[in-house]
């Protein structure tokens, strides 16, 4: 943009600009990628409630429920959620020439025992 001074732009500004089919179909976008979204779906696959789940994984009923409307989940919660379930968390990394790296996460170091029965 050669001679055209890029000045600072809210993205809640622009968005605003769009037509309102367009802000829909973000929002339904938004909504599918959510890590949150994926977890819960991984829950209810297993037919855990999120009280049953909460119960495995010594969280509160509240926690489960904030990680499954969560934009943005720790990396370290999503493990503990996963395991608590039976399940694994592998994490791959890639740079951009093709490079990867694959990080298994050990159950033992991120699942606290309730003593609860």
């Amino acid at each position: 943009m050669a001679g055209k001074k890029m000045t600072g732009t809210d993205w809640k500004d622009l968005r605003a600009e769009l037509p309102q089919d367009v802000r829909a179909e973000l929002d339904a976008k938004r909504e599918a990628r959510r890590m949150g979204n994926a977890l819960a779906e991984l829950r209810k696959a297993t037919g855990l409630t999120q009280q049953e789940l909460a119960q495995k994984a010594a969280m509160t009923q509240n926690t489960i429920s904030k990680i499954e409307h969560a934009d943005d989940v720790l990396v370290s919660s999503i493990v503990r959620y996963v395991h608590s379930m039976g399940g694994s968390v592998e994490l791959v990394l890639k740079t951009p020439d093709g490079n990867t790296q694959r990080v298994d996460f050990d159950p033992r170091v991120y699942i606290r025992r309730s003593d609860k029965p």
